[in-house]
C-alpha cells in the first residue's frame, strides 16, 4: 500500500514539474511546431517578466546566444537623440531595472517600451500576419514590413497590444505600436523557434 502511494505521489510530482516547465520552455524537439497554447504561455511569461521586472525569468525566455537590439528614430532625430542602435547583446547583461546598458547611449529600457504589460489574456489579443519580407531581412530593416503588417488595424491607431506572426510560423511578435501621420512608432518583442524552444531573439524600438 505504501509503495502504491509513493508511486502515485512520484507521478503527480513529475506531472506538475513538466507542466511548470512547459510555461517557459514549450518544447525541446528541434522539429517542434509551436501550438497556440505554447505561444500564449511564452507571451504570458514575457508579460510577467516585464511587468514584475523578473530578470531571471526574462533571461530564461531569451536566446542564450544573444538578443538583437534595434532602436531607430523613424520620426527623425528631433535635434539630437543620439545614434541609432543595432547590435546583438548577451541577455545576461540586463540589469535589475530591466534595462540593457548601451555604451555612449541611454539604456535600452524594456519596461518603458512595453507599458501595456501585464496583459490579462493573450487569447483575447488580435492577431495579424507579418509581411513576408521579414523572413529574409535583418531585424534592423523590419520597420517598413512591421508598418505594412499593421496598416488598417484598429491597434495601429490606439497602440493596443497585438500579436504578429509570419506565414510559416518562423516568427511571433508581441507589439505595442501605432501609426501617427504615416510614421510607425512603438515596441516589438520578436520570438522565434530556436533549438526546439520559442525564444526571444530581438527587441525593436521605433521612436
Amino acid at each position: 500500500m505504501i509503495a502504491r502511494i509513493f508511486v502515485f505521489l512520484t507521478f503527480v510530482f513529475f506531472a506538475c514539474g513538466c507542466s511548470a516547465e512547459k510555461k517557459y520552455y514549450p518544447a525541446g524537439d528541434p522539429n517542434h511546431i509551436a501550438s497556440s497554447s505554447d505561444i500564449d504561455a511564452v507571451f504570458e511569461s514575457f508579460s510577467d517578466a516585464v511587468s514584475e521586472k523578473n530578470v531571471e525569468l526574462f533571461i530564461n525566455l531569451a536566446n542564450p546566444k544573444g538578443i538583437h537590439l534595434v532602436r531607430k528614430f523613424t520620426s527623425g532625430t528631433l535635434g539630437g537623440r543620439g545614434p541609432e542602435l543595432s547590435e546583438r547583446i548577451d541577455p545576461k547583461e540586463i540589469n535589475a531595472k530591466l534595462q540593457f546598458p548601451i555604451k555612449d547611449q541611454i539604456p535600452y529600457s524594456i519596461r518603458i517600451q512595453f507599458q501595456e504589460l501585464p496583459v490579462k489574456s493573450f487569447k483575447a489579443i488580435s492577431r495579424q500576419v507579418l509581411a513576408a519580407d521579414v523572413e529574409t531581412s535583418n531585424f534592423d530593416r523590419w520597420a517598413p514590413y512591421l508598418k505594412e503588417s499593421l496598416m488598417g488595424t484598429t491597434e495601429s491607431a490606439s497602440r493596443a497590444p497585438i500579436i504578429l506572426s509570419s506565414a510559416n510560423s518562423k516568427y511571433y511578435v508581441y507589439a505595442e505600436a501605432q501609426i501617427i501621420d504615416d510614421i510607425l512608432v512603438g515596441g516589438f518583442a520578436v520570438f522565434a523557434m530556436t533549438d526546439g524552444k520559442l525564444q526571444l531573439v530581438a527587441l525593436i524600438e521605433l521612436l
